[in-house]
């Protein structure tokens, strides 16, 4: 109840980019149990067209909370969704965000991946312990 509450406190704007960064992420989490990742970046750029504009009024690290916000409300999120919906709401902000993915040997030997997004510089989701894993690939 509080947290319905908090949410209703919030300005119009607020909510809007709440309810839309819920839907963004809960489409591309469905996305990636679905279709390969270049036809998901691909449908992804052709959906968030409509976002075109969004979160102007916000700071880049309001979007990325909008993220973390949403995240526990989408089933299996992963750092890979939760980069990917942080690039697209930045980018569609107008913001330089660019995605990056590493790998790591975990305990094991098991194979981990992590996903992060940066922006001039500066890592605005994703960016623990990254000295654990080697620098794969980066995507505008």
């Amino acid at each position: 109840m509080r947290r319905i509450h908090k949410f209703l406190n919030l300005s119009s704007g607020e909510r809007s980019l709440l309810i839309k960064t819920w839907i963004l992420l809960g489409v591309i989490r469905l996305g990636l149990e679905l279709v390969p990742f270049s036809t998901l970046r691909k449908l992804l750029y052709k959906l968030t067209i409509l976002f075109r504009g969004l979160g102007k009024d916000f700071s880049k690290e309001y979007l990325v909370w909008s993220v973390a916000v949403v995240s526990p409300y989408i089933p299996k999120t992963t750092c890979l969704a939760q980069a990917l919906a942080a690039q697209l709401l930045l980018q569609r902000a107008g913001h330089q965000a660019r995605l990056h993915i590493g790998v790591n040997y975990g305990i094991g030997g098991h194979l981990e991946a992590h996903a992060w997004v940066e922006s001039q510089g500066r890592i605005l989701i994703g960016g623990f312990d990254l000295n654990r894993y080697t620098h794969l690939l980066a995507l505008e």
